[in-house]
């Protein structure tokens, strides 16, 4: 399997002079966490993540531009790289994303985390003893529900139990 196969060929894109507000805003609308930064010929230029915005927020009360903050020194995959390469250059250096250029550094596309995981659940199989959230117990619907609507974070924190008040 190569990256074009799983590869989304319309990422979302800032330019250096968008603000980091508005980039902030945009990844908490479309609930995502890394943008990739063009030129205006569509070069890729800079990747701006969470964490880059969290840093510029701690160290100067006011928001700069998305070019101030951002990262330049991006690694990148050509669509025809194969897909463990590029899982383990994400691995090796914990990215959440890659992006896909062409051999001039054009954006073509992006694979992220959840490009990975949308893949590995359609290459694998449920076991036959799995029920499927509609065929459980309607308690055990809500529960799940209950637990979906928590953020997940990167920190492990001590959830309360959701039986607390229905025991």
């Amino acid at each position: 399997m190569r990256i074009k196969d799983i590869m989304n060929k319309e990422p979302y894109i800032l330019y250096e002079d968008d603000t980091l507000l508005e980039a902030s805003k945009f990844m908490k609308q479309e609930k995502i966490r890394n943008l990739t930064v063009v030129d205006s010929s569509g070069k890729l230029v800079g990747l701006i993540t969470l964490r880059e915005i969290i840093n510029a927020m701690s160290s100067n009360t006011q928001m700069g531009l998305v070019k101030d903050a951002m990262i330049t020194q991006i690694k990148s995959v050509g669509p025809d790289t194969p897909l463990k390469g590029a899982i383990e250059i994400m691995l090796l250096n914990k990215f959440g994303c890659l992006p896909v250029t062409d051999s001039s550094r054009n954006l073509i596309a992006m694979v992220t985390e959840i490009d990975l995981l949308k893949t590995l659940y359609d290459l694998i199989e449920l076991p036959d003893d799995f029920k499927s959230i509609e065929e459980q117990p309607t308690f055990a619907r809500k529960l799940s529900n209950k637990f979906n609507a928590c953020e997940i974070n990167n920190t492990r924190e001590k959830i309360s139990s959701p039986f607390k008040n229905q025991l």
